[in-house]
């Protein structure tokens, strides 16, 4: 009888570990925060396809969010056929629908791709691009792809998936107790297939000219090598 129910406390125990982990696990992977409404803000193509939203309609305390498009790899193709039929929207004020997706530091908003869903709110004016004066500078830190951030996956496979067709890369520095991502704007695809073959998921130094520039810092660059 003793026998008995000692097995099953062992049972009782394995069981409630295996809930337990279950639970870590859901509470882990639940921080993307997704709801789907409307947004206002000014849009920029630059550094990359972004909505800097800010419900007051002004600059003051404003965030950029990357734009993902539903259904579409190439963003910037769909917005330049968006903008063959409507017109210029860069730094207009426009109304999109969609999900603010924010995961471990990512800042990504998820937008219909039906063209009717995206409202210039104000065709007059046009809101200057920002951007900081450019410097040469070396960076420590690792390369990721943002989107594979967001969804918590950290696999090679992620990183390929779209690296060629849809790729926000960035440079990802741990400093002052939080992370800091650096958008990668990559000219020679040779640099990259170099850091594929030799350096992939090592901390690595790059060199490039650093900028700010709407909501995002930003490194056009040069050169990718292996820490000594």
């Amino acid at each position: 009888m003793l026998v008995k129910n000692f097995s099953h406390k062992k049972l009782f125990l394995f069981l409630v570990f295996i809930f337990i982990f279950i639970i870590v696990f859901i509470l882990k992977n639940i921080d993307i925060i997704s709801e789907k409404k409307e947004y206002t803000g000014l849009f920029f193509k630059k550094p990359f396809p972004l909505v800097l939203i800010n419900p007051q309609n002004n600059l003051i305390d404003s965030t950029s969010f990357l734009i993902t498009v539903e259904n579409v790899t190439n963003i910037n193709s769909f917005f330049s056929k968006l903008e063959s039929t409507i017109g210029s929207i860069e730094g207009k004020l426009i109304k999109v629908t969609g999900e603010l997706l924010t995961s471990n530091g990512t800042r990504f908003l998820e937008i219909s791709d039906n063209p009717e869903k995206i409202l210039i709110l104000d065709r007059q004016n046009t809101y200057p691009s920002e951007q900081t004066k450019k410097q040469k500078t070396n960076f420590i830190g690792k390369i990721v792809d943002l989107q594979c951030v967001m969804k918590n996956n950290f696999s090679e496979n992620c990183f390929l998936s779209n690296l060629y067709e849809n790729r926000n890369l960035a440079l990802r520095i741990f400093k002052n107790k939080e992370y800091i991502d650096y958008l990668l704007k990559i000219n020679d695809n040779k640099i990259l297939n170099n850091f594929l073959e030799n350096d992939f998921e090592k901390t690595v130094k790059v060199y490039g000219d650093y900028y700010y520039q709407n909501g995002f810092n930003v490194i056009n660059l040069d050169s990718i090598s292996t820490l000594k």
